[in-house]
């Protein structure tokens, strides 16, 4: 056996074992009769583990519908540690926990626990920390093992449906009698505390650009990414157009740009953490975007942006369904750059 399979198989037999090892501890669950008392529940965990900007951006929709449904109750997120930043501030969340919580998370008493892993793949880790809040119910889709930790399962939505509505309907399912607003309302939402986007822009005019610049996202993940050549074409592109350019992505894009030679004319945004990040792009006139998290940033921000979709649904992630926003779907190829910057400028002439 191969070094790589024995890995892999030990890997397994260890989930298996934590599993089992887990399920024995838990409380059983035990299914209820109809949905909970809205004027019983005071306090709410919503559960999200993975560590991904979009993802968490994606739930923002839920928590207000959270807070809508069950207006009397404290909202509690228990995320991962990474971009936990990106709900703060937001009215709809009471306190952002992380799994440094979990040893004290029963003592809290909760009366409702969500856990908000996508409908597509069941989470252990999001079944787990769910479980380990000691809800008085716990909620989330009903697939995998769910059943073994979650004593309110849901149907896996069967049609297509953005994300924002199958996670939405979590709380519909536990909120039947809710007035709540139709799938079609609902909007991620990015808050900022007083002061951020006064000093954004300044951040902003600090790279050299304006309220007409446009932001091009290097970032995606495999097959979604493009090679930053393809950015610097339309990067120079928008320069002869008369308007400034910045390329913004991460350590990984970076990397890639070792070595290159940027267009003149077209800006490298630094490094910033999430929030100082937000409060520069906020103020661009589009962002150009793979479907990657800042793309949800971008939308969330109210900015008009382009996302190109090649590889990955876009009637689950993305957003054409928004006004002012546009959606370049290119499946199974990455769009060429007469592409995007004929999107782009649709874009644009639309503001």
């Amino acid at each position: 056996m191969k070094l790589k399979e024995l890995g892999k198989k030990l890997e397994t037999s260890g989930k298996a074992a934590l599993r089992g090892t887990l399920l024995r501890l838990l409380r059983r669950p035990r299914p209820h009769a109809g949905p909970p008392d809205p004027a019983k529940v005071r306090r709410i965990l919503a559960v999200r583990h993975d560590a991904r900007l979009g993802n968490l951006l994606l739930l923002t929709p839920a928590l207000r519908l959270l807070k809508t449904a069950f207006p009397a109750a404290r909202v509690e997120v228990l995320l991962a540690d990474r971009y936990g930043d990106a709900l703060k501030h937001n009215p709809c969340v009471d306190e952002i926990l992380t799994a440094r919580a979990l040893a004290g998370l029963r003592l809290r008493g909760y009366d409702l626990a969500f856990d908000f892993s996508p409908q597509h793949a069941f989470s252990l880790s999001s079944a787990v920390w769910t479980a380990l809040s000691g809800a008085k119910r716990r909620i989330g889709f009903d697939r995998g093992d769910a059943a073994k930790f979650l004593d309110d399962l849901v149907p896996v939505p069967s049609g297509r449906a953005h994300e924002t509505a199958n996670l939405a309907s979590l709380v519909r399912h536990a909120a039947p009698g809710a007035a709540l607003p139709p799938d079609s309302a609902l909007r991620t939402e990015f808050h900022f505390a007083p002061g951020e986007k006064e000093g954004g822009a300044k951040t902003w005019a600090a790279w050299g650009l304006d309220r007409n610049s446009v932001a091009l996202f290097l970032g995606a993940r495999a097959e979604k990414r493009l090679d930053p050549a393809w950015f610097f074409d339309l990067g120079e592109r928008l320069v002869r157009s008369g308007r400034s350019a910045v390329l913004v992505g991460g350590p990984a894009e970076r990397k890639l740009l070792e070595g290159r030679v940027i267009p003149a004319g077209v800006s490298l945004a630094p490094e910033l953490p999430l929030r100082a990040f937000a409060a520069a792009l906020v103020h661009a006139r589009a962002v150009l975007t793979a479907d990657t998290g800042p793309m949800h940033l971008a939308i969330a921000l109210g900015v008009p942006t382009v996302q190109l979709f090649s590889h990955t649904e876009p009637w689950r992630f993305g957003y054409a369904h928004l006004p002012g926003q546009l959606l370049l779907e290119t499946p199974g190829r990455h769009p060429s750059v007469d592409e995007a910057e004929a999107a782009l400028r649709e874009l644009l002439r639309k503001g």
